[in-house]
């Protein structure tokens, strides 16, 4: 998903801009919290892998791979 952060942060605002009347800050206080909550949504997936990998290596016998 982090590849298609392009399209997401336009995606934000265009969903801004049909959502809210014809006014940039209007539209700019809705798509930054929607492409904020995108980018903590990327990190915490990313960090919830990680934590599996390593639970993983952990569990795993030493002898195998």
């Amino acid at each position: 998903m982090a590849a298609k952060r392009p399209y997401i942060i336009v995606g934000a605002f265009v969903v801004g801009m049909l959502l809210t009347p014809p006014d940039v800050i209007s539209q700019t206080l809705l798509a930054v919290p929607m492409w904020l909550l995108f980018e903590i949504g990327i990190f915490v997936s990313r960090l919830l892998l990680r934590r599996r990998g390593e639970a993983r290596a952990a569990a795993e016998p030493s002898g195998q791979r």
